[in-house]
């Protein structure tokens, strides 16, 4: 009875929408057998500066992205998005650029789950941010 219970409270929870932090934090609440692990949403927005890169994110060492011609549209300075879920409260996320620049950072997606990605003068830029960046 009581497991049915804790069930029903998980469901009710996550139904309206109690399990995510509406602070800006991307947490959600994973229903196990055991006990429930949050489970992190790390947002990643390449925005200005890229023209017809070759773009590869990796997290924790795993490629998360690869991608050909990523150019920034110049009317909302964004070339494109990913979403990554982890569960580890800091993660190393690393962006290259064919042929080009490299940048790495530690991030804590539970107080940072956004990041921008900027390409200025030939050098990449990763801006940790704890609530999403606006479109321009």
């Amino acid at each position: 009875m009581a497991r049915q219970l804790w069930s029903v409270v998980v469901l009710v929870a996550l139904l309206a929408g109690q399990a995510c932090n509406n602070r800006g934090l991307s947490s959600t609440l994973v229903a196990t057998t055991e006990n429930a692990r949050a489970v992190m949403m790390l947002r990643v927005r390449l925005g200005d500066g890229f023209q017809n890169n070759t773009v590869t994110v990796r997290v924790d060492g795993k490629e998360v992205y690869h991608r050909a011609g990523v150019s920034t549209d110049w009317s909302i300075s964004r070339a494109d998005a990913i979403e990554v879920p982890t569960e580890a409260p800091t993660v190393r996320l690393e962006v290259s650029i064919e042929n080009g620049p490299q940048a790495a950072q530690d991030i804590t997606p539970g107080h940072t789950p956004f990041v921008e990605v900027r390409l200025i003068d030939g050098e990449l830029h990763l801006l940790p941010l704890n609530a999403e960046p606006p479109m321009m």
